[in-house]
Order: structure tokens, then sequence, then C-alpha cells
């Protein structure tokens, strides 16, 4: 079981790695875990914007995008992860911090998963810079994608593009590409809904923004046949329950350590098919926090028809 993160600088090294033995470092828990670290600061994240009424009304994908606004979009995967798969996490800083690819590497790895996380990363990316051979990262995850199979890619994308009156044109040419490129690599695509700011985005409030996350992610998911971890409707399900949560951190932006743990949760329970309660990696957290989130998790993506 390894845990890589893919760079530039390190890109041979890692997907050598890969290939190995698998003899790693910082391997606290037993299992083999290979990292490279970062080269460079982590960048800020998107600001989140939502443009006018008057955009959302012009937006060509403005009835489909409110069709799937009141719809609920549920796929299992098929297979479901098992021992040995490649997952690899594609994203930003919604991703990177508190790494959530290393919370679900530790969570799968607790619940005596052998599968091998990797994730290639970077503040403000978008997926149309990710599927561009020509941009630095574009070319990373281009080639690891046409010269190694991988049985899971997560794709999160910047919140800018994915609100649903902007997605038509600035995610969706760019998820079907990487969609594309994912299924002749032979793995699943998994889209990771993200969250909305904590006080909203100007006189759009939280709720207003969250809807339309969900409703740019649920449209691409369901078109693609793709998965859709849906961390961002989990994050406003559970502060329905515990209103005392603190899932962001303090830019109310970017999650804190309990909401980058709820999505970790999210995310094993869908592609394990498994429930995470029970999971005794708790991420630092207090064991009755940490079982709340864990419970949580279950209930949205196992316990529901």
């Amino acid at each position: 079981m390894k845990r890589i993160r893919i760079m530039a600088a390190v890109l041979a090294i890692a997907m050598a790695a890969a290939a190995s033995s698998g003899c790693g470092a910082d391997s606290k828990d037993g299992g083999d875990r290979t990292t490279a670290q970062p080269a460079k600061q982590q960048e800020p994240s998107e600001e989140t914007t939502t443009g006018s009424a008057q955009d959302a009304e012009q937006d060509e994908g403005k009835d489909d995008s409110a069709k799937a606004s009141g719809e609920t979009y549920r796929k299992i995967p098929d297979p479901v992860v098992k021992d040995g798969d490649k997952i690899l996490f594609v994203g930003n800083s919604h991703t990177y911090t508190n790494d959530l690819p290393g919370m679900f590497f530790e969570m799968a790895q607790a619940g005596g998963h052998g599968a091998d996380v990797y994730d290639l990363t970077e503040g403000s990316y978008t997926l149309q810079r990710f599927s561009d051979p020509e941009d630095e990262l574009g070319e990373i995850l281009t080639d690891a994608l046409q010269s190694e199979p991988w049985d899971f890619v997560v794709l999160q994308e910047n919140t800018n593009a994915a609100v649903a009156f902007n997605a038509k044109k600035d995610m969706y040419p760019y998820a079907r590409k990487l969609d594309e490129m994912i299924k002749a690599a032979g793995g699943q695509t998994a889209f990771l809904m993200t969250w909305a700011p904590e006080e909203g985005a100007g006189a759009f409030s939280r709720e207003m923004v969250q809807g339309q996350l969900a409703a740019g992610y649920r449209t691409i998911a369901e078109e693609l046949d793709a998965l859709l971890i849906p961390g961002g409707e989990v994050f406003a399900k559970a502060l329905e329950q515990d209103e005392e949560l603190q899932l962001w951190g303090e830019d109310g932006q970017h999650p804190s350590v309990e909401g980058t743990y709820l999505a970790a949760c999210t995310a094993y329970a869908l592609l394990f098919q498994e429930t995470p309660v029970g999971n005794p990696y708790l991420a630092d957290l207090d064991q009755d926090k940490a079982q709340e989130l864990q419970g949580m998790a279950q209930a949205f993506i196992l316990d529901q028809d």
C-alpha cells in the first residue's frame, strides 16, 4: 500500500516507486508509504463568485442545471475499490488542505484495504488546465493517464468553474476530455463536489451557492455515468444535524480538519461501499467527534434508498 504525491520534478521517481517493490518511508502503521513532498508553497485557492442573476438567465445550460438541482444522483462503483487498486486525486487547495488524499489513505489502511493512493494538486487549478497537455500539471496528468492503468480518478473542480451557470462552458468540456482519458486508462471517474464558502458569496447565501455547486457537479456526473462524492451536500446535511460543527477553517472557504475528515469519510463510504463507522483512524480528532462525522457520512451515502 502506497501514498504518492505526483509532481513535475518527481513524476518519474514516483511512477518508478509505484512499480517497484514498494519499500517506502514514513510508514507509521506498518504499510508502505512513499511520499514526494511539495516543491513549493501551496497557493491560495480560488475565490468564489457566482456571477449575476442576468448571467444565470443567459446561460445556455440553465434549464438542465435547474432540473438537476432538484434531483438526487447516486451511482455505486462497479466494482468497488479492492486491494491493489490505484486511486488518483486531482484538484486544488480544497483537496490538498489538511491532505484529503492522505486522510483517505490512512482511513483505507486502518480499514484493512490495500489500495494505493496518489494525488496531483495545485492551488486554484481548474479541470481546463489539468486537461491541457501544454500546461505543466496538465502534461503530468496526461502522461500519467496514458502511461499507467488507473482504477479510480477523483476530479475536483475550481469553485468558479463548477457553479451551474458557469459549468457548461468552464467545466464540462474539460471534464468530458478527462473522463475519456480516465476510461481509456481503465478507470472509473469520480467527481468530488466541494462546499460553498461558510458565509456564502456576496448577495448569495451559502445555501444558494451550494445549490449551484451541487447542480453543476451532478449534471456532468450523470451525463458521464460517473461517480459523485457529494462532499458539499454532506456538509450541509451535517450542519442541519449539528450546527456546532466547525467544518471550515479560518478563511471560511477551505475545510477545517473536521471538514476534511468528513469529506474523507464520505469518499470512503462511497468508493468502498463500506461504513466508516468504527474506523480507528481519527485524524487527531477526539473519538466522539470523529465517530459523529463517520456516522453522518454513513447516513448520507449508505443509509438512503
